[in-house]
């Protein structure tokens, strides 16, 4: 059996993975879905890699996909495998911003409320398919540095294998999708890990 460790995207929290996790661990697999800090790229990425065991299973939602390509990035020996779960998959030097340039003017407009500029409330939830309420209520803002942190240079010469899950035909990711080994796809929405578990988990095991 594996460790998996699940990193969550945008607004959500670990309990977004619930779902996806129960169905894992019925399988026997150890599976750890931490709630990131509000914080930028680089904190998130320390976060989750004081949690690999050698051999560890990485998958990304999202922006979850930025963190997971920095940690297997920084943490040479510890992954076995990335999995890109409708996520970002940067190389080293490119940051959420680079890769989607269409988000900086609505998260800048949407981080306008704080005084400082830096915190990005939750925003566009019922085009990205965020109408549970039991969702919404759990959601909570983010960092903009998030999005604005390129991806740190990486400490290996080849990145473990990887594998992209897309969440259906028209998927904003898809242009990235080219940059994994495998590619996939579930047909769901952006939030297919709480409205589709079993399809995802699935996609997550390659069964």
């Amino acid at each position: 059996m594996s460790q998996y460790v699940l990193v969550h995207g945008s607004w959500c929290g670990g309990w977004v993975w619930d779902r996806v996790a129960a169905r894992l661990s019925r399988q026997g697999h150890t599976v750890v879905a931490p709630t990131l800090a509000v914080a930028g790229l680089r904190q998130h990425i320390d976060e989750v890699g004081r949690l690999l065991e050698p051999g560890t299973i990485l998958a990304g939602h999202s922006y979850g996909g930025m963190v997971v390509a920095g940690v297997a990035d920084a943490c040479p020996g510890q992954v076995r495998e990335t999995i890109y779960l409708d996520a970002f998959l940067p190389f080293p030097g490119e940051s959420a911003f680079d890769l989607m340039p269409m988000l900086r003017q609505p998260f800048a407009a949407a981080a306008s409320s704080d005084p400082a500029g830096r915190t990005v409330p939750p925003f566009g939830l019922h085009a990205l398919g965020f109408a549970d309420p039991d969702v919404v209520s759990r959601l909570r803002p983010i960092s903009i540095a998030t999005h604005e942190e390129p991806l740190p240079p990486a400490r290996i010469d080849e990145r473990p294998p990887s594998r992209c899950v897309l969440f259906g035909d028209r998927s904003p990711f898809a242009s990235m999708a080219a940059r994994a080994r495998e590619r996939r796809t579930v047909r769901t929405g952006h939030l297919g890990l709480w409205t589709a578990a079993a399809e995802v988990c699935a996609a997550v095991t390659g069964s």
